[in-house]
Parts: C-alpha cells; sequence; structure tokens
C-alpha cells in the first residue's frame, strides 16, 4: 500500500548515530521481547556481568525485586513504575504486570499521556511491547497531546511493532513534526526505528 513512500522516506533519512540511541535500544529490547528465550538468555548474562563489576548493586536491588514479588494489585504495579526500579529487575516488575495485564495496560496507556518520568515511559513501554492488547489507536488518538516529547518517541518505536500499515503516512509526517520542533533532539528517531519495523512487517 504505502511502498513506494517508505522507499522515497528511507533514500531522504538515514540514522548514523555511532552509538545508539534510546530509540534504537527501545526498538531491540522490544524485539527481544518477541523471542522470550533469547531475551532471558541476553539478560542473564547482562545480570551476571553486574554481579561480577558491581555486586552491591544486586544486594541493593534485592529488596525491591521483593517488593515486586510481593505486589498483589494494578495500582502496586503502576506505583513500582512510577517510583522506579533498578534495570536488573525491570523485566521482573514487566513480567508482575503481565500477570494483570488487563487491568494494568490501560492504566499505562492512560499515563503515557502526561507522564514525564523516562523510567516509567521505558518500563511502560515494555510492558505495551509484550501485550496482546491492542493499544496502537489509542496512543495514536492521543498523540500529539502527550506532554513528553521522549514518551512520544518511544511510542512511535511501540507503534511500529503494533499499527497498522494504513499508518505510515502518519508516522512519516511525526518524523517530520518532531525534528522541526525539537532540532537539537533525536526525538524523530522514533518514527524512523518504527518505520524500519513497518517495512519488515510488510514488505519483506
Amino acid at each position: 500500500m504505502h511502498k513506494k513512500l517508505l522507499n522515497k522516506y528511507f533514500k531522504e533519512n538515514k540514522v548514523t548515530d555511532k552509538i545508539p540511541s534510546a530509540q534504537a535500544l527501545a526498538q531491540f529490547m522490544m524485539r527481544m521481547a518477541a523471542k522470550p528465550d533469547v531475551e532471558n538468555e541476553l539478560l542473564d548474562f547482562a545480570d551476571d556481568v553486574v554481579k561480577e563489576r558491581a555486586p552491591e548493586r544486586i544486594e541493593e536491588a534485592a529488596s525491591s525485586k521483593e517488593e515486586i514479588a510481593n505486589a498483589t494489585t494494578p495500582a502496586e504495579i503502576i506505583t513500582l513504575m512510577r517510583r522506579g526500579v533498578d534495570i536488573i529487575n525491570r523485566r521482573v516488575l514487566v513480567a508482575k504486570a503481565m500477570t494483570m495485564e488487563a487491568e494494568v495496560v490501560p492504566e499505562v496507556v492512560r499515563r503515557l499521556k502526561t507522564n514525564l518520568n523516562t523510567v516509567f515511559i521505558e518500563v511502560a513501554s515494555q510492558l505495551l511491547a509484550r501485550s496482546t492488547i491492542d493499544v496502537s489507536e489509542d496512543l495514536i488518538g492521543y498523540f500529539d497531546e502527550m506532554r513528553s516529547p521522549y514518551a512520544q518517541s518511544i511510542v512511535l518505536v511501540l507503534l511500529g511493532f503494533k499499527a497498522d500499515e494504513k499508518h505510515i503516512p502518519w508516522l512519516i509526517d511525526r518524523h517530520h513534526m518532531l525534528k522541526k520542533l525539537y532540532p537539537r533532539e533525536n526525538y524523530y528517531q522514533g518514527a524512523f526505528y518504527a518505520l524500519l519495523e513497518m517495512e519488515g512487517r510488510f514488505y519483506l
């Protein structure tokens, strides 16, 4: 439907960063969400590196991990997401949230509209990447009202995995919008990595 438009977009737009951006890392983590065995192996390796180089962090994260395990309500999960947890425990928190997916996901989507907390935004995106609940139309519907351009950028990456092919022109428009509004930032890369996913999902 939009293959020629997408080809034109990639001819005109490139990302040449030597260090992966937050958007590139978000895309990678969302791809891993579809491969839980690979993801767990990778995260286990990262945990082993932390244990070796900064063992005190494992001890510090232990109490938070226990708190996540003891959470029994969606409100407690949301509180933990808002407060933030050590990156070591993020997959534990996301896994716990998935046990209450039907209740937690709508609240997370609602809060993304106004939340400015980068940790919440990142954990929320990982949860929504795993969720079977389709919230793409909701996110697109209030995208321009979102208070955080960082949240907009990460949500764009997520939409690359979730949104319908018909939204490709909209994603291209969001690329141009964010690049114009924030010329010194890389928020527009959210659309770039989303469109890479769209290309793979629909045309390769």
